[in-house]
């Protein structure tokens, strides 16, 4: 019997370790997203050239951010009762399927309701990535772990739109879609016929989303939230580029170019930056991490020419790149065993929908105080995100 911080003692097996499911969850993630990434960075453009107004791209984008995060603690859940492998798995099957619907239609509705619903059966995966991903391996190699996933996905997502650079041109978009669904149908494959599940066993004490807002589960929710608005506004919204763009005046060539060479140093040293978590301990890393990213980042607005400007960007990603390894880590040292899936899916489910709201306020204040706007907003919410952990119980 073993008592966690999230419920009641619940009967928990030995654990029995297995450090390939962290390679076979990296090399079909990294699958996927190549051939994902060789035509969704221009999905705008596909949109609209299916008929979809400007409005209506950026409602879809919101849905897919929704759709994202909504299912979180269902897949979770699911994830407890039937194992992590299937909620892997299933999801996978699906999204071939819904790919092949996105290869097939010329209908940009249809193309979204596709892309949403892939959305939310990805949602009933999310829990399942930390959980496997962690339990796979002891305690003390758990950084590690996330880094092999880190330096996996990271290195698809460079090699995915230079891919797509390539074949474009000859190709256009369509033949993109199809080769999409025919990788993710070979990763599910791999996911149901190769991963080894980890699931300890569950108690009988079922979560519900306001369990995220109490308990030990309050700060590491605080934290999730504020770190996920700190990436919406940073690393995964518009703000850099359209900084770099309309401030910095540097052409959209080179602002991809801003991207794709600055996310080099922080992939290749992947390895690296999980021992560094080793050493530090994942809330201080994480920590370290924020305040890096967004100090840097911080001097990166002051700076004007593309070398500069690259070199300082280069240097933010990487710690946040830190953040990143160091935030799945602590996740799973403070959930616990029992309930894993469930307790990952409530703050997943929280945290998604609230920090999906970081874009809009970005946009706003920009609006309202210039371009800076947005980035202010960010380093509040770095703050949120170091007091919060300061706040976490010991584990």
């Amino acid at each position: 019997m073993l008592r966690t911080p999230l419920g009641e003692a619940g009967p928990v097996a030995a654990p029995t370790y297995r450090p390939a499911n962290v390679v076979v969850l990296s090399m079909t993630t990294a699958l996927i997203v190549v051939a994902l990434y060789t035509w969704y960075p221009v999905l705008p453009v596909v949109l609209q050239h299916r008929g979809a107004s400007s409005f209506a791209v950026s409602t879809v984008y919101t849905l897919i951010s929704l759709a994202a995060a909504l299912l979180q603690l269902q897949g979770g859940r699911l994830a407890d009762r039937f194992g992590r492998r299937l909620l892997l798995a299933l999801p996978t099957f699906v999204a071939a399927v819904l790919y092949g619907v996105v290869w097939w239609s010329s209908d940009w509705q249809l193309l979204a309701i596709a892309l949403i619903v892939m959305n939310a059966a990805g949602a009933l995966q999310s829990p399942s990535f930390t959980a496997l991903t962690a339990e796979s391996v002891p305690p003390e190699r758990r950084a590690q772990a996330f880094s092999t996933f880190q330096f996996a996905a990271g290195l698809a997502t460079l090699a995915g739109p230079a891919l797509g650079a390539a074949l474009l041109p000859h190709l256009g978009v369509r033949p993109l879609m199809g080769l999409t669904a025919i990788a993710s149908l070979v990763a599910a494959v791999m996911r149901i016929t190769l991963l080894q599940d980890t699931r300890r066993g569950h108690s009988t004490q079922a979560l519900r989303i306001r369990d995220a807002f109490g308990g030990r589960l309050r700060h590491l929710t605080m934290a999730s939230t504020a770190f996920l608005a700190v990436a919406a506004l940073t690393v995964n919204g518009p703000f850099i580029a359209l900084y770099a763009h309309n401030q910095a005046g540097l052409p959209s060539a080179a602002v991809n170019l801003l991207y794709s060479i600055g996310w080099l140093p922080a992939v290749a040293l992947s390895f690296w930056l999980g021992r560094r978590i080793d050493a530090f301990g994942s809330a201080r890393a994480l920590a370290i991490g924020v305040g890096g990213h967004l100090g840097i980042l911080g001097i990166w607005l002051l700076l004007r020419g593309e070398l500069p400007m690259m070199i300082a960007l280069a240097a933010s990603f990487l710690f946040y790149q830190l953040a990143v390894i160091a935030w799945g880590t602590l996740r799973m040292e403070q959930v616990g065993q029992e309930n894993a899936g469930a307790a990952l899916g409530a703050i997943g489910t929280v945290a998604g929908i609230i920090s999906a709201a970081g874009p809009i306020l970005g946009g706003a204040l920009a609006s309202l105080m210039g371009p800076g706007g947005a980035f202010l907003l960010a380093g509040v919410m770095g703050a949120w995100t170091l007091l919060a952990l300061r706040r976490l119980p010991a584990v």
